[in-house]
């Protein structure tokens, strides 16, 4: 019998080896990149959310602030407000809470998730403050009042609001919010200005138009004044106002005013410029279809066109209506409008019309009726009412972040 020659293949092993190397090495790159890929997406969640803390939150805080600073100058019963003054008294019934701390102004504080709170800080004028660290930033940071800065106006009627936000980490309650081991993940300032609107026609009259005999009340037209407001007032010089036609009517106390210092600007009947009302208006209207009808209820429409006023769009409603331009109020459109209508440029009136409270026209007016009347009605009733609930603060000013101070 002839001997097998039993030969094992060569190189396979050394095949398998290799693949087996190959395979771990695959399998370790594979696991470095997705390791480091997790790392990266970690550390960008990380740094995303430290971002939002540090500086969305602490500027949604800070505008959070101003609209509460706002609040506090609506609420104050003596207008307009003379002092920035919150106060904390737990004493009386019921108490009152403006702030958690009286010595800095107005200050809130509250729980985000567990131990990150947000607090926000609108810092009172106080000259005598006994730390000068703090009376350095209380400086910087205070309400003031800017009305002497902002041209001839009464005390109180402007103010600067800066509101400082910040997000921190309690860790010790018995300390100050920035004093270790607590610590401050972001600060942000905002500032605005507060504004009051005057509303204050350039005469107590149903009518102020600049020149009289630009006046015209015809056939059923009526301009009715009161006890102690006169039917029309206008600038010395300017001629009377022509009132003919059947049914015509100007009455009044007298039913004809004339004044040398007649003032029918923006700034005197608003106390703001036009662009300040702008800011502060309700509905702000750059396309005649988007007049809002009615009005809503102590608003105020700010509309940078000419308009006229039809049966499916009547003047309606009750507020303050401020038109750029030549005005219409169509036959049949059947408008009641109660409250300050203001016209920089000519105003026509026909029939049935009925506007309450005052109007002011710095152009041609026209009050015609025929089957119906057109009718203005001086009403200090509605104007005393406006003035309460639309001549308060307001934002005359976008909200704005100035640069930081450090404390």
């Amino acid at each position: 019998m002839g001997t097998n020659d039993l030969r094992r293949p060569t190189g396979r092993d050394d095949e398998r080896g290799m693949a087996l190397i190959m395979a771990i090495l695959f399998t370790i790159l594979v696991v470095g990149i997705v390791t480091t890929g997790t790392l990266i997406l970690r550390g960008h969640q990380t740094k995303t959310n430290v971002s939002f803390i540090a500086k969305g939150q602490a500027v949604q805080f800070a505008r959070s602030g101003l609209i509460e600073a706002l609040g506090w100058f609506r609420k104050q019963t003596s207008q307009p407000v003379l002092s920035f003054a919150p106060q904390l008294d737990t004493g009386v019934v019921p108490p009152v809470l403006d702030t958690i701390d009286p010595d800095i102004g107005l200050v809130r504080e509250f729980s985000i998730e567990n131990t990150i709170w947000g607090r926000y800080e609108v810092w009172k004028e106080w000259a005598g403050d006994p730390d000068p660290t703090r009376l350095a930033f209380r400086e910087q940071m205070q309400a003031s009042d800017i009305s002497s800065l902002r041209g001839n106006l009464t005390d109180g009627s402007v103010w600067r609001i800066r509101c400082i936000g910040y997000v921190y980490k309690l860790v010790d309650p018995n300390v100050r919010f920035d004093v270790a081991p607590n610590h401050v993940l972001g600060k942000e300032i905002a500032e605005c200005e507060a504004r009051r609107l005057a509303l204050q026609p350039p005469g107590q009259a149903a009518l102020c138009a600049t020149n009289g005999s630009d006046v015209t009340i015809g056939t059923r037209g009526r301009v009715i004044g009161g006890a102690t407001a006169a039917g029309i007032y206008y600038e010395s010089g300017t001629g009377t106002a022509s009132v003919s036609g059947t049914g015509s009517s100007l009455t009044g106390t007298p039913t004809q005013a004339a004044a040398v210092d007649y003032d029918a600007s923006f700034d005197y009947v608003f106390g703001v410029s036009v662009e300040e009302l702008t800011a502060m208006a309700d509905y702000v209207v750059d396309a005649a279809v988007d007049f809002p009808s009615p009005v809503p209820v102590d608003t105020v429409v700010m509309c940078n066109t000419g308009i006229t006023f039809t049966a499916s769009k009547p003047l309606s409603g009750t507020g303050v209506v401020v038109c750029l331009g030549d005005t219409t109020v169509s036959p049949g459109s059947n408008s009641s409008f109660s409250g300050l209508l203001y016209v920089d440029g000519n105003l026509t009136l026909r029939e049935p019309c009925e506007i309450q409270g005052a109007v002011v026209v710095t152009g041609t007016v026209t009050v015609l009726g025929d089957s119906d009347y057109a009718t203005i009605t001086y009403d200090d009733a509605i104007l005393q009412r406006l003035r309460q609930e639309l001549g308060t603060y307001r934002l005359s000013s976008a909200i704005a972040r100035p640069l930081s101070s450090d404390r």
